[in-house]
């Protein structure tokens, strides 16, 4: 949890006049790495083979470079991420609900409460962690909502709840 003077300097322009922040938090970094894991997994052991390949001399530099730059984004990918998840933060105030994106791609997701469902869903991923859908019928393009076919060990969750509007952060 963001101290709430804090999260009042971070969320000062969002806010509208009169409103105030009860509750603040950032997702948690370790959650967002271990989501994406598996891109290391399967990024650092392309990158090896492609550069043992050309550095063997069994593959030229016009099919080393695409392949290699091809396991270099998967392995930067969990990084880039890592930092979005920093500058991300979530907020509840006496009005609505806020996700806001300062970094890679700057959105500010509001959504107020008479818009949210009845009972939200909360599911756990272990730990102190979990994620948070309280809006259903989002758009499925916005980036906090999840697609219909959604790849995660959510998956179960997120196809029967396909433009719901969640967060994911720690207690």
């Amino acid at each position: 949890m963001i101290a709430p003077a804090h999260a009042l300097t971070l969320l000062a322009s969002k806010l509208e006049p009169g409103e105030r922040v009860l509750y603040a938090a950032r997702p948690d970094i370790r959650v967002t790495l271990r989501n994406k894991l598996v891109l290391w997994w399967i990024g650092v052991p392309w990158c090896i083979a492609i550069f043992g390949l050309y550095f063997a001399g069994r593959a030229s530099l016009a099919i080393a470079i695409p392949f290699a730059m091809v396991g270099l984004v998967l392995v930067l990918a969990p990084i880039l991420l890592a930092i979005d998840t920093q500058y991300t933060l979530y907020a509840i105030t006496d009005r609505r609900a806020l996700i806001v994106h300062e970094w890679f791609r700057p959105e500010t997701v509001s959504c107020p409460f008479d818009r949210m469902d009845e009972t939200p869903e909360l599911l756990t991923a272990g730990g102190k962690g979990g994620h948070l859908y309280f809006a259903s019928g989002m758009p499925t393009r916005m980036r906090d909502v999840p697609p219909a076919r959604w790849p995660m060990r959510t998956a179960v969750a997120a196809l029967a709840m396909p433009g719901m509007l969640w967060c994911s952060a720690t207690q």
